[in-house]
This record gives C-alpha cells, sequence and structure tokens, in this order.
C-alpha cells in the first residue's frame, strides 16, 4: 500500500521515532526498503509520552513484544519542517492501530538513507526519555 501526499501535512507537526533520532535507528530494515515509497514508521502529533504509551498500549505484552516496550524508553521528536530542511520528507501512512502513523522517506529512496544522509536526519531530533514501558 503506498503512503499518503508529503504536502497534506503542516510544517509544525510533530513527529515521533520510537526509539529515539539516532543515525542507527533511523536506518531501514530489510521490510522497509520494500515499501512504496521505502520509509521508516513515525507517530505525528502529541508529546513524546504520548508516542510511547501509544505503542505499548498497542503492543501490550510486555515479555512477547521486549524489544518494542524497552525502545520505548526513549522517542525521538522533530516537526516536519525540521526533517524537510534535512532533505527528508513525511508522509501519512495509517493504519488501523495507529491513526497517526506515517513514513519517513527519501526521494532517493534506499539510497536517500546513507549514513551521511542518517547522520544529518538525527541532528534535527531531540530525544526524550519516556519511561513506563522497559523491562
Amino acid at each position: 500500500m503506498a503512503a499518503g501526499e508529503p504536502d497534506v501535512l503542516a510544517t509544525a507537526v510533530v513527529v515521533h521515532r520510537i526509539g529515539g533520532g539516532n543515525p542507527e535507528n533511523l536506518r531501514l530494515k530489510a521490510k522497509e526498503e520494500t515499501l512504496t515509497p521505502p520509509g521508516i514508521s513515525v507517530l505525528l502529533g502529541g508529546t513524546p509520552a504520548e508516542a510511547a504509551e501509544q505503542m505499548r498500549h498497542a503492543f501490550p505484552d510486555p515479555r512477547k513484544f521486549r524489544q518494542l516496550h524497552n525502545r520505548a524508553q526513549i522517542v525521538g521528536s522533530a516537526t516536519v519542517e525540521e526533517i524537510r530542511q534535512a532533505g527528508f520528507e513525511i508522509v501519512p501512512d495509517p493504519s488501523p492501530r495507529f491513526p497517526n502513523h506515517a513514513r519517513l522517506i527519501h526521494r532517493d529512496g534506499v539510497a536517500g538513507f546513507s549514513e551521511a544522509a542518517r547522520q544529518a536526519l538525527s541532528e534535527v531530533f531531540h530525544n526524550t526519555d519516556t519511561p513506563g514501558g522497559g523491562l
């Protein structure tokens, strides 16, 4: 399923990446490389704590989803404008569990997620500790 159009999002919308905004957490996974367009999952709006809680609520079993619950202790946040200035884009990609789900993409597709590009992108993210779901 293709994601929506990027121009529908206001520049001031806050974007959250569960696990933080470090370059390694901004790397495409194999499955994400096959998406149209390729990109990583993010949540739109609210606070970092709300994004973490939304993730924990959608996947409530902390034993089954241990890694996810641990990652939800840190949330990286940036605005759509900051992400665009770093050369990336945000496209709405709602799902049944996450109506505020979106995808962070690059116009060059997979090639746009180079180490240098991810390093520049990570500099616009601000990490917040969101304790409450780790094990």
